[in-house]
């Protein structure tokens, strides 16, 4: 089961999920930030960290999934596993990849993308 915004502020208000520091809640999802500035050259690749440390329970995982308007510039934020372990609690390191023939700036805090949470259990 994906849960929804309310499904997310309720695993919050109960402590199953945190995240700080706290980000928007949206439907199914909550937004991801970049924790620095950074700018990638063309065909660069580097990893950096995201903004918010997320700490789920251990039958909760969750997903993450890089936003659209970074891949209509030719950045990718993941090119590994987009897997958040059950239990997990850092901050999510992101795989950075400008595949354009641009240089690319993106600012602190700037989205990077998104977290889906699911149950584990059954």
């Amino acid at each position: 089961m994906i849960y929804s915004d309310i499904g997310i502020k309720r695993l919050i208000a109960e402590g199953k999920i945190k995240i700080t520091p706290e980000t928007e809640i949206k439907k199914a999802l909550a937004e991801i930030h970049f924790s620095e500035s950074i700018t990638l050259k063309p065909k660069e690749f580097l990893t950096t960290l995201t903004k918010e440390k997320i700490e789920i329970s251990n039958d909760i995982a969750a997903l993450y999934d890089g936003y659209t308007h970074l891949a209509r510039k030719g950045i990718i934020t993941h090119l590994g596993s987009m897997f958040i372990y059950p239990g997990t609690n850092n901050q999510i390191t992101l795989e950075v990849f400008n595949a354009s023939d641009q240089e690319i700036v993106i600012n602190k805090d700037d989205r990077a993308g998104q977290i889906i949470f699911f149950d584990t259990k059954g």
